[in-house]
């Protein structure tokens, strides 16, 4: 299973050479709104001002009172820990293909992104979703702090299995239920639903004042319509409806063309809406996706 090389460490090894790419508040002075939970006082040095009554004499500056005979405080940049939520779709079509392995493909970055959080000692949680039977299944595990506690993902990556159908706006109702403080929201999915659907999740996550990236998970045999050339019977995984598709060349193309339709669609509206979209295609290819692609798009650092 691909999602097994999240947890070797030579791979480990390769990730720490980045970090996950986050836009946080770092200076908090009085009357100022900042975004986050967890506000610490820091450690790099960002000016001086003058003493006032009540003032914590921790940070008189003492040498500033030998040398100069004034009384000044030391002010700190502070560095803000943000909630971080990966939020993996394990509907149905993230099982299909069986050759292409999206669900597998999808736990890989989702660990991997979850490492690199950790790393900067965010709080961090890995999250899946699917609807079935009517019902919205959201299994979220507790926030990690430390990448001490990374092993411990390691049997929750390997149980999630696919089924039910790709509802992402019911998966946000969900969500948003909890009221977290704004962070950083992470969404791998095909987005095998249709665009009103993934447009109301996204939308309404990047509302809340979260930032949001929407990573796009394609197989390689999905994303390039590289199927026999002949009489196919197609079954919907998530509807169980049946047709039977002729793959010639005209439709081949006509496939390629949907696809890239599609993509387009979605990475203009997460554009406009300040998401950052994240084509990750191939499971074969999560090396260059996350040492290269996801550096170039602003996804790691």
């Amino acid at each position: 299973m691909i999602e097994s090389h999240a947890f070797e460490p030579d791979f480990l090894r390769r990730l720490d050479r980045l970090a996950l790419g986050v836009k946080r508040a770092r200076t908090a002075r009085i009357g100022e709104r900042t975004l986050g939970r967890v506000q610490g006082i820091g450690i790099e040095l960002e000016n001086f001002r003058n003493y006032s009554e009540g003032d914590d004499l921790r940070f008189l500056d003492w040498s500033a009172l030998a040398r100069l005979d004034e009384l000044l405080i030391r002010t700190y940049r502070a560095t803000r820990q943000v909630e971080v939520s990966v939020i993996v779709d394990a509907s149905a079509s993230m099982g299909s293909p069986r050759e292409d392995d999206k669900l597998g493909f999808a736990l890989l970055l989702a660990a991997a992104l979850a490492y690199l959080a950790m790393g900067e000692n965010d709080a961090v949680r890995l999250a899946t979703f699917a609807m079935s039977r009517g019902t919205m299944r959201l299994t979220r595990t507790a926030f990690y702090h430390r990448q001490e506690s990374y092993p411990e993902l390691r049997p929750i990556v390997a149980g999630v299995k696919s089924g039910g159908t790709t509802r992402l706006g019911a998966m946000v109702d969900q969500l948003l239920l909890e009221r977290r403080p704004a962070g950083l929201c992470i969404l791998i999915s095909d987005f095998l639903t249709d665009p009103a659907d993934y447009e109301d999740a996204l939308g309404r996550l990047a509302a809340t004042r979260h930032e949001v990236r929407a990573i796009h998970v394609m197989g390689e045999r999905e994303s390039a319509g590289a199927y026999p050339g002949e009489l196919l019977r197609v079954r919907d995984s998530e509807t169980g409806a049946v047709r039977e598709v002729a793959m010639g060349p005209d439709a081949v193309a006509k496939y390629r063309h949907r696809i890239e339709d599609f993509r387009t669609r979605l990475r203009d509206f997460c554009a406009r809406r300040g998401i950052t979209y994240a084509p990750a295609f191939g499971a074969a290819n999560f090396e260059r996706v996350i040492m290269e692609d996801f550096p170039r798009l602003g996804v790691v650092v």
